[in-house]
């Protein structure tokens, strides 16, 4: 699921270049200014691929390098807006939250063992399932051997998941408007000292 957001530009609370000649209602205006936006997703994912490494250990996966590359260019809308799009499974579910079912089957595969972690159940050829009575179970992988004697444990299976919404996996508004404010008021006086506006 994309996750996106689209800004509306409050004429009155625009710097004063961008307020002459309702600047903010030119195309390539707003387009430099989605394109500050753009930059500062992408800003803010890289740091959190830094900081989040999965817990587990193992693999990473590198969820928010992914949602970094997924950033698209940005899109005119309406008379003054502008929108940009993370076009990356997961970075919507993430910042709403919600309930996680299976799309096919009858369980999620929730890796346990660092060696599972950023790979799928069907990958191994050597893991069988325990169930339990409340419905949920265990995938076990047959050739290690532990104290309990049932093998190591790689994943859990559980029919749904709630996610809690975890809003900082995307800058906040604000945020991204004063990237995209400030990208089209240093614009805006390129233009004006290029002579490509016209005088204030």
């Amino acid at each position: 699921m994309p996750g996106g957001f689209t800004i509306t530009f409050d004429n009155q609370a625009l710097p004063t270049l961008l307020r002459v000649r309702a600047a903010v209602q030119r195309p390539d205006i707003r387009k430099v200014m989605g394109r500050g936006i753009a930059t500062r997703l992408r800003k803010h994912y890289t740091k959190l691929d830094a900081q989040r490494a999965n817990k587990q250990g193992g693999t990473r996966t590198h969820f928010y390098a992914q949602a970094r590359r997924g950033v698209q260019q940005p899109e005119l809308v309406g008379g003054d807006g502008v929108k940009v799009v993370t076009n990356h499974v997961g970075i919507a579910q993430r910042y709403f939250g919600g309930e996680i079912r299976p799309k096919t089957g009858k369980f999620l595969t929730l890796p346990v063992a660092p060696a599972a972690y950023g790979h799928r159940a069907r990958e191994f050829n050597d893991l069988h399932a325990i169930y339990f009575s409340d419905g949920s179970g265990i995938l076990v992988r047959d050739n290690t051997e532990t104290k309990s004697g049932v093998g190591e444990i790689y994943f859990r299976l559980v029919k749904s998941v709630a996610q809690k919404p975890d809003p900082s996996v995307l800058p906040t508004e604000a945020e991204l408007t004063a990237a995209a404010v400030a990208a089209g008021d240093a614009h805006m006086k390129t233009l004006i000292e290029r002579g490509g506006i016209g005088s204030i």
